[in-house]
């Protein structure tokens, strides 16, 4: 349906306008935006902003008043909706599963219709309750009941992936959970991106959720008017404007040395060479892996009142992590960091 890259298909809004009768502004006004094939683009902003709006206009739940609206090259406005929505992903934090239908017809709805198989839905509904980290017999013949409000996102996540299709629609899917099951979700879900590539459109007004997950992040006004669109190093090391500047907050250093894997420090030479790394040299430094970031080093440190760490046998200095931030590497970007080296299981890419 979608000419795609990879897993994923590139979506381009243009112009896009939403508005409704006796309103003098618009909710949405003349919104363009290019999102590349396989990336996750966040759309962070204050409450009552027009996020929701811009992101359901693309799967038409809401019908734009002007402009255009294209996936993979593919006019979305000229196709039937019901067609449309079958090929997008949606996930909201309701999560919106049915109560009275079991995990596996929950999150093979989708697929049945499209006239898949009754073989072909089973296997695919244990194949992504196996991607999400819930056992397929176990959970199978569940009802939304029966499971934790964590389990449910998951299965939410699960039954918006079930068609493969490549672009998904995420509006605060995790904002109702507590922080410890939220953090534990984003970094499940990031691992699923690293391994699926689709393209994801995330709406949250949480600023720093948007800096863990985005591989670019749409700052946004009022009507959805942007602000900055950038990648997240980017942002925070330049912010456009005061407003930009104010939804980062004050510890906008803090954030960019999250954005960096400590194991690009310690293999750099433009920043200063390791202190060494013989068993002697790091005897009795705390110890942190070299996929933890530069901001997790640095808590390391004041942690244990310290100013060296050892990362992968080799030491790191907190003179080091001062240095990095004014030089090359505070302005890496996910995609190069992730060249570099592995990102970290605690979620950030």
């Amino acid at each position: 349906m979608f000419d795609t890259t990879s897993s994923g298909a590139r979506i381009e809004l243009d112009g896009l306008t939403k508005r409704y009768p006796g309103q003098a502004d618009p909710a949405v006004d003349n919104v363009t935006l290019d999102i590349p094939a396989g990336e996750l683009v966040v759309l962070v902003g204050p409450s009552g902003c027009g996020k929701t709006t811009t992101m359901k206009m693309i799967n038409r739940l809401i019908e734009p008043t002007s402009g255009a609206i294209r996936i993979g090259g593919t006019d979305v406005l000229a196709m039937r909706p019901d067609e449309l929505r079958r090929h997008i992903g949606y996930v909201i934090q309701q999560i919106g599963l049915f109560p009275h239908l079991t995990i596996a017809e929950n999150v093979g709805l989708v697929p049945g219709l499209l006239k898949w198989s009754k073989d072909k839905i089973a296997r695919r509904v244990d194949e992504l309750l196996d991607l999400v980290g819930l056992d397929p017999a176990a959970f199978r013949g569940r009802f939304p009941r029966q499971l934790s409000g964590g389990q449910q996102q998951r299965i939410g996540v699960a039954r918006a992936l079930a068609a493969d299709p490549p672009v998904m629609l995420m509006d605060e899917p995790f904002g109702a959970t507590d922080p410890i099951t939220r953090e534990r979700l984003q970094n499940e879900f990031l691992r699923l991106q690293r391994e699926l590539k689709k393209t994801i459109i995330f709406v949250t007004h949480d600023f720093e959720e948007a800096i863990k997950l985005g591989d670019r992040i749409a700052v946004l006004r009022e009507s959805s008017r942007i602000a900055q669109y950038d990648t997240p190093a980017r942002i925070l090391a330049a912010p456009a404007d005061d407003y930009v500047a104010g939804f980062i907050g004050t510890d906008a250093t803090l954030k960019r040395l999250a954005l960096i894997p400590v194991s690009l420090l310690s293999r750099s030479t433009s920043t200063g060479t390791t202190t060494g790394t013989s068993a002697a040299a790091t005897d009795g430094l705390p110890q942190i892996a070299g996929s933890a970031t530069l901001r997790q080093a640095l808590d390391a440190m004041v942690a244990h009142g310290r100013q060296e760490i050892a990362v992968d046998g080799k030491v790191v200095t907190f003179a080091q992590i001062c240095a990095s931030v004014t030089g090359e590497q505070a302005g890496l970007t996910g995609e190069q960091a992730g060249a570099a080296g592995e990102w970290p299981v605690s979620g950030v890419r």
